[in-house]
This record gives C-alpha cells, sequence and structure tokens, in this order.
C-alpha cells in the first residue's frame, strides 16, 4: 500500500543563505571556469615532453568539482530511492519525470561528445594514415637498400680477393713487401680504399699503399669469432664513412683480411637524417593516443558536467510538478487495490490538480455503482463456461472454437486426439494452417456465403489415414460473423468395417457360384482319365497331360474358392491360454528350408509370451505372413532370401515383428493394405492381410505395417496379455 507523501513536497533542500540549490549553482559555475581553463591548458601542451603537471592538477581540481556536484546531486537521488523504498505516492512518476528531464538534455550532449570525438579521431587517423606511414617506412627501407647492397658489393670483393691471395699463399708468405704490392694492386683493381692483413692478436703482417694505420687493440673478438668460422663480418665506423669487410685467410695460419670502401657522405647523411625523420613520425605516432586521451578527458569532463547538472535540475523540476499529485496518486492506489471509499482532497493548491481531483471523486462513485452489477455479470459468465467445458469433454466428438480469422480458441480433449495435436499447437493457430486438410471445408461457408456445411475429410498420417466426418457451423450475431464452430467424429473404423461387410457378402457369394461347378468338373476329368485314355502311348500321354492341367487349375481355383469361404465366415476364436513362442516355432519348423533363413530373436529367455488367445487362429496368421513373405522373396529374386522374427514383452502387450529383406512394401497408404482385395503381388488375391488383421480384432490387438532396417517389410502384431478367457475363468 503506498503512503501518502503529502508533507515531503518541499524536502529536497532547505531554504537559507547557503542551501543546496545555491551550492549546488556555485558548482556549476566553478565546474565551467575549471573546464574552460583545462581545455586552454590542453590546447597549449608540449606532447613531446613530459612537462604535463599543470595539466594533471587542472583535471584534479575538475574532478573535485564534479565530485562535490555529484555528491549534491547523489543526496537528491538517495532522498528519490527513499521515497521509492517507503513506496510514497507518486514516486515512480517522480523518478520517471527525473529522468525525463535529465534525458532530454543528456542524450543531444552525448551525441555532440561522441561526434566531436569521433573528428578528433578522424583527424589524428588522417595525419597518420597508412599511406604516409607506407611512404616513410619505404623511404627508410631504400635507405638500407642502398646500404645493404654495398655490403653485398664488398662482401663479394673480399671473398674474391681473399681467393687470389689463398692461391698466392706459396709466393707472398714471409715476403712482406712483396705481400704490400699485391695488396695494393688487389685493392686498386677493386675499387678499395685499402687492404690489410692482420692475425688473431691484432699484428698487422701486411697493408696496401694507402691504408691508414690502424691498431687492433680494441678489436671485437666477436668479428674475429665469425672471421674464424668463415663468415664474412661487415664493419661501418660511425665516426666515418668507410664500409669495411673483414674474412678468414685459409691459406695462412690464423690470418684475416680487412678491406676498406668509402661511401658517398651525402648518401649516408640522407640515409640518416630518413632513418632520423621515420624515428620522429613514429614517436609521433606513438603520441596519438596521449592526443585523443587529452580531448577525451576534456570532453568527458564537460558530458559529466552536462550529465551531472542535467540530473540536478531535473530532480528539482520533478520534485516541484510530483509534489501535488501525490494526494491524487495516494487516492488512484487505493483505488487500484479495491477501496473505493477513498476520495481525493479537492483543496489542493493547483487549480488544476483540484479539478482533477473533483473529477476523480465523481469517477470513483460511479465505478462504485458499477462494480456490484460486474461481479454478478462475471459471476454468470464464469458459471456458463464452466458448464460448457465440462459438456464439451464428455461429447464423443472432435470439438473446435474459430474465431473469425480462423484461429482456434478452444480445442476439446476428443479433437486434441484425432488431430494429434495440444493446445500449444491448436490454440491461436489458423486451423488451415495446422490442418490444412479442413481448408475445403472452411471454404463452403467463406465462399459459398452458408452458415452450416459438412465434409469428409481425410487426414494422411505416415504410413496410415484417418477419415472425419465434419461440420461447420458459424456464429453470428447482428449480421456479423464472430466465430465458427467445427465437429468431427472418426468414421474410419465405420466405414471399415462397412467395406470388409460388403466384401465378406461378395466373397461369400463368389465361393458359392464357382464352387458348385468346381465339382463336376473334377468328377469328369476324372472319368475322362480313367475311361477314355487313347491306346496309343503318346496320344495317351498328351491326353493325360491335357487333364492334369485341368485338374491343377481346378485345384488352384478351389484354394481360391477356399479363401473367399475362409474370410466371408472367419470361425468365432475360442481363447485359451497358450504360449505364442511355441506357436512362432512350431510354425518355424513348417517354412525352415535350406533356401530360407529363418530366425527367432526373443528379448527374454526365461518368459513363455503365454496369453489368452485362439491358437489356431494365430497360426493361420503366422502362416499367411511368413507365405507372403516368402512368395514376395521368391518373386523379387532375393538373393540370400531371410526373414527374421523377434518377440518382446513390455506394457502388458507381446508384440511379434516379421521382417524380410525383400522390397519392403510400395510407398502407399499402408492402411488399405489391410482391406480385402487390396494387394501389390501378381498372383495374390488381397485377403492375407485382410484376415491377418480380422484375427488380431477378434483378439484384442493391433497390427501395424512397416519398413524394416534392412529396408524390407515389417509386420508388427501387438498381443493383449489376459490372465482369464472371455467366460471369467481364471486361466
Amino acid at each position: 500500500m503506498l503512503k501518502s507523501n503529502d508533507q515531503n513536497i518541499s524536502t529536497i533542500a532547505k531554504k537559507g543563505w547557503f542551501s543546496e540549490d545555491r551550492l549546488a549553482y556555485i558548482s556549476i559555475l566553478f565546474t565551467l571556469g575549471m573546464g574552460a581553463a583545462t581545455a586552454y591548458a590542453l590546447t597549449r601542451v608540449d606532447y613531446l615532453s613530459n612537462d604535463t603537471d599543470f595539466v594533471m592538477w587542472l583535471i584534479i581540481i575538475d574532478a573535485l568539482a564534479l565530485v562535490v556536484l555529484g555528491t549534491l546531486v547523489g543526496r537528491q537521488i538517495w532522498r528519490l530511492w527513499s521515497e521509492r523504498r517507503q513506496r510514497l505516492a507518486g514516486h515512480q512518476l517522480h523518478w520517471r519525470m527525473a529522468v525525463l528531464f535529465g534525458g532530454v538534455t543528456t542524450f543531444p550532449a552525448v551525441i555532440v561528445t561522441l561526434f566531436a570525438l569521433f573528428v578528433v579521431d578522424y583527424s589524428l587517423r588522417g595525419w597518420f594514415a597508412e599511406r604516409i606511414s607506407t611512404a616513410v617506412n619505404e623511404s627508410v627501407r631504400v635507405a638500407e637498400s642502398y646500404f645493404d647492397e654495398h655490403a653485398r658489393s664488398i662482401s663479394g670483393e673480399v671473398l674474391t680477393m681473399a681467393n687470389d691471395i689463398n692461391r698466392e699463399a706459396y709466393r707472398l708468405v714471409g715476403k712482406g713487401n712483396l705481400m704490400g704490392r699485391y695488396l695494393s694492386d688487389q685493392a686498386a683493381l677493386r675499387n678499395l680504399s685499402d687492404a690489410i692483413i692482420f692475425d688473431g692478436t691484432g699484428q698487422v703482417l701486411a697493408k696496401s699503399q694507402f691504408a691508414f694505420a690502424i691498431t687492433f687493440t680494441n678489436l671485437e673478438s666477436s668479428w674475429v669469432e665469425k672471421a674464424r668460422k668463415g663468415e664474412v663480418v661487415i664493419l661501418r665506423a660511425d665516426e666515418t664513412n668507410k664500409l669495411r669487410a673483414v674474412v678468414k685467410l685459409n691459406s695462412y695460419v690464423d690470418a684475416y683480411l680487412l678491406v676498406g670502401r668509402f661511401i658517398d657522405s651525402k648518401v649516408l647523411l640522407a640515409m640518416d637524417q630518413t632513418r632520423l625523420a621515420a624515428s620522429d613520425y613514429q614517436q609521433l605516432g606513438f603520441q596519438q593516443l596521449d592526443l585523443q586521451i587529452s580531448f577525451a578527458v576534456l570532453f568527458g569532463i564537460i558530458l559529466l558536467l552536462i550529465l551531472i547538472a542535467s540530473l540536478w535540475i531535473g530532480l528539482n523540476l520533478a520534485t516541484a510538478i510530483v509534489g501535488p499529485l501525490g494526494s491524487v496518486i495516494h487516492v488512484a492506489e487505493q483505488v487500484r487495490a479495491g477501496n473505493l471509499s477513498q476520495r481525493v482532497p479537492e483543496d489542493l493548491q493547483l487549480e488544476e490538480i483540484s479539478r482533477l481531483g473533483s473529477a476523480f471523486n465523481r469517477m470513483l462513485d460511479e465505478l462504485a455503482r458499477s462494480r456490484e452489477q460486474l461481479v454478478q455479470a462475471n459471476t454468470q459468465i464464469d458459471q456458463r463456461r464452466e458448464f460448457t467445458e465440462a459438456v464439451l469433454g464428455g461429447v464423443s466428438s472432435g470439438v473446435v472454437g474459430l474465431d473469425r480469422d480462423g484461429k482456434v480458441t478452444l480445442p476439446n480433449a476428443t479433437a486434441r486426439e484425432l488431430l494429434g495435436k495440444n493446445d500449444t499447437d491448436l490454440i491461436g493457430q489458423r486451423l488451415i494452417d495446422v490442418i490444412p486438410e479442413f481448408k475445403g471445408l472452411l471454404s463452403i461457408i467463406n465462399q459459398k456465403k452458408r452458415r452450416f456445411g459438412e465434409e469428409q475429410i481425410i487426414l494422411q498420417r505416415q504410413n496410415s489415414h484417418l477419415i472425419l466426418r465434419a461440420r461447420i457451423v458459424s456464429e453470428v450475431i447482428e449480421g456479423r460473423v464472430i466465430g465458427y464452430v467445427v465437429t468431427f467424429d472418426d468414421v474410419t473404423s465405420l466405414l471399415s468395417a462397412q467395406r470388409k461387410a460388403a466384401w465378406s457378402d461378395i466373397a461369400r457369394r463368389i465361393a458359392h457360384e464357382i464352387k458348385n461347378p468346381l465339382t463336376p468338373i473334377q468328377l469328369a476329368s476324372d472319368r475322362l482319365l480313367k475311361k477314355y485314355r487313347p491306346d496309343e502311348q503318346k496320344a495317351a500321354d498328351q491326353f493325360e497331360e491335357y487333364v492334369r492341367i485341368i485338374m491343377r487349375q481346378v485345384d488352384d481355383i478351389g484354394r481360391m474358392v477356399d479363401e473367399f469361404s475362409a474370410f466371408a465366415r472367419m470361425p468365432q476364436p475360442e481363447m485359451e491360454r497358450h504360449s505364442l513362442l511355441d506357436i512362432v516355432n512350431g510354425q518355424i519348423s513348417l517354412f525352415a528350408s535350406k533356401d530360407l533363413s529363418l530366425d527367432v530373436e526373443i528379448d527374454d529367455a526365461k518368459h513363455d509370451y503365454a496369453t489368452i488367445c485362439d491358437a489356431g487362429l494365430v497360426r493361420q496368421a503366422l502362416t499367411n505372413l511368413l507365405q507372403n513373405a516368402k512368395d514376395s522373396l521368391q518373386e523379387h529374386h532375393v538373393t540370400a532370401p531371410a526373414i527374421r522374427i523377434s518377440m518382446a514383452s513390455e506394457d502388458d502387450v507381446i508384440a511379434i515383428t516379421l521382417a524380410d529383406n525383400g522390397p519392403g512394401f510400395p510407398e502407399m497408404d499402408l492402411g488399405k493394405l489391410l482391406e480385402p482385395y487390396v494387394t501389390t503381388r501378381q498372383k495374390g488375391t488381397g485377403l492375407g492381410l485382410a484376415i491377418v488383421s480380422k484375427i488380431m480384432e477378434d483378439h484384442g490387438g493391433k497390427m501395424h505395417l512397416g519398413k524394416a532396417d534392412s529396408g524390407g517389410a515389417l509386420v508388427c502384431l501387438k498381443f493383449p496379455i489376459h490372465t482369464t478367457t472371455r467366460d471369467g475363468k481364471v486361466r
């Protein structure tokens, strides 16, 4: 329950010479001044030096000023939070208005700040663009390439010269003057400034004519070590423009050749200047982040100032507006809680809110009178709804309520079961989207402008189908359709029973009409064979063959008639307790042969799979299935034909599954194969599966057709486990 805040209208700041309002204004002005000073200082900072202490002190002072102003705003936010925690009337409106006033000024400030940062960043990125950076780096690379080219050149010259000296070692060893002249000739030939031979201790063994005096007291040992390993060591004296190379002379004992060549000093100077300029450019690039941070700090200070000032102004404006509304909000919360006796005071300071209170009180009087009427009406509606749901839940037909757009509003349990959907799949969805087969039924109402329609609908469900007799009625109020009611019944079993009864009568009549002349034909064939057999052997053989053909055809017709008779007059099952496993094993022994693989898999070796059944009819069903499978395998010439029979017991049901490795059932509605005279085999009568289906119905079981894992046909017979016969005797 919200509390009234009539006494908390002016609790934000106590009035006085040095109030929080005055302190806030002073802080805002001081922060503005310090922000301007900081911005001026940032524009005068040398970012290549470390003299930034003055700017840091300015930033610290700015931060302290913002902390003071933020503390004042925090006190107001804390008071606002206290109002919310105490659930004072108007606390939500107070908060929203404060956020609104602050957000109106904060959002543009944030956008402008981000845009300014983007402009600064974009400008700096232009200064240090990839093309400029690439140009600087490439200039350094060109200068270094020039030096590397001279290094490779002098490296080749020193190796060639060392080979010549090694080759002439036999006549130069021990002859210092001759070796010096030879070095002078080699240096002049290869455009070298000097050439010196020295040993590992640094003693000069020979030198060219124009070679300067060189001391090797400070010669780095790493150079000698590299040369001793056969490497060419390239040296450049920092104080000269000469490039040197050192290599070991293999024909001498611990002797090394040092040559030198002058490089254009202007080129070296340009190369050093290029490197220095590139280094300065990179250093300036590193200072880019400092510059970005400086501008970010400046813009951040301005942004924080605007944010905090906006919040402070927004909170004060919100308090001035929300205070008088506290009483109205408090009464409104009382009314929302159900207390219609509360009234708004009509002597408020603001005239507009006072008039609002008067109108609000008149509305409360009218609301109190209407409340009792609504309670009575809702009670009647709830009673009618409960009655309707009870009626729909008890009917055997499927009932679905639709709105004017064809969306499902209320399906009963039967409808969910027949359609195979739950409430989540149906409610709120268009019926023709969930079950497209109902499109024709709805078109009867929509296109023909009728209030009633009826249609037979066939629902395809994987390998089976469901036949529904569906009806639709439109709900019309004042000439406007507000919804529809769809009802439907499952007539699949009824139509199937009608077809079976019709075919049973036809089979009985056909069997009667065909069987009558078969007996005289059979007797006449026997008499022809016995009395009118010709004496001549050849003619007798032909005569006997023709008579045998007649007799075989008569036998085939007789077997067909027997199947008609068996289907037309199925015997009443005699239920006794039998082991289905024994029955299956008995039938396997009849069909097992070397040309057909038959095996049985059971899930429990200790289970006898016993139930109440007619053993003869079960054998007949298994015989029909095994014979059909065998004929199909032979008809399609399947290599290594095999039939696998598996038995399992679960949930008070014994399942016998037969699967072969043939081509399997065709792609069609497999439920139609259980109807009489429907077959896919050339010599089939279409009664085998129908008889098996009838036997399973008599046993209260189910028959399922499908596809085996091997791709062949699969038939599953599910027998319920009974412990008593139909006469009620315990077995």
